[in-house]
């Protein structure tokens, strides 16, 4: 199976929270699903580890955090190993997080990144990184999953996406994603226009949402998204304006309470 060429690269980023074996073990079930392979990522910063160490004091200490981190990550990974065949690699870099990220993902260029929703605030604007992350990436998929979410497969999914345009690319990983599903996607829409154009996807059926633009539509929309029992939500990364105020993109990032997979442009 692992000598296979696998369809989609998979990049898993950790924090080594306690939400860490949510976001792996839903990487995984991502993988099975799409035909991925799956790498780690993890970034100590090393102004945590050496802060007032002597030189000496500090090497100390980061070869004992290095050993330490090494042996929680593979721990993390083993505990995975034992029940699914499949071959997890990883990395472990030091320094500044939004630069070590930033330095992976130039490199790697995976097809799908996943990460965790609530991060720490780095930066004097206090950027999260999944903004980071966001703002970086044009040819990535992100899958961001939060705390809260319950969500512990891919199989059979209810599946919907926001938004007026789905590029052809879209269109494939949707489809990757529901595979032999029988289940409609829903689709999500904040619009002035009475009627909405009728679009033929290449899945079962397409059930659409629309919300007229207003104060409160986005917050009627994100509501709406839980009640229909939406269990991930496709945000396609499009326009100018993504992940600028008068794009609701944005803002549906922020507010939904399901897992969400912004599409690559």
């Amino acid at each position: 199976m692992e000598g296979n060429q696998k369809k989609y690269r998979i990049s898993v980023l950790l924090d080594m929270s306690k939400n860490s074996s949510f976001v792996l073990n839903s990487a995984v079930e991502l993988a099975k699903r799409v035909e991925g392979s799956i790498e780690v990522f993890h970034v100590k910063p090393t102004t945590n580890i050496i802060k007032g160490d002597s030189q000496l004091s500090a090497i100390r200490t980061l070869n004992q955090d290095d050993r330490s981190t090494r042996a929680e990550i593979n721990e993390l990974i083993s505990k995975i190993n034992e029940k699914e065949n499949l071959s997890i690699g990883y990395k472990l870099e030091y320094g500044n997080v939004k630069n070590r990220v930033r330095d992976y993902l130039a490199l790697q260029n995976p097809d799908i990144l996943v990460l965790g929703k609530c991060r720490p605030r780095l930066g004097i604007f206090s950027e999260s990184i999944t903004d980071f992350v966001i703002n970086l990436t044009n040819n990535t998929n992100v899958l961001i999953l939060g705390e809260d979410d319950k969500f512990h497969s891919f199989e059979d999914i209810n599946l919907g996406f926001f938004g007026a345009e789905l590029a052809e690319t879209n269109l494939e990983v949707i489809q990757d994603l529901k595979r032999d599903s029988k289940k409609p996607v829903r689709h999500f829409d904040i619009s002035n226009e009475e009627t909405s154009q009728n679009r033929n996807y290449p899945w079962h059926k397409t059930v659409s949402y629309k919300f007229r633009k207003g104060a409160n539509a986005l917050d009627g929309l994100v509501n709406y998204v839980s009640r229909t029992n939406t269990q991930l939500l496709c945000v396609p990364k499009s326009g100018k304006n993504f992940m600028l105020k008068p794009s609701p993109i944005k803002s549906v990032i922020r507010k939904a309470k399901v897992p969400l997979m912004v599409l690559a442009k």
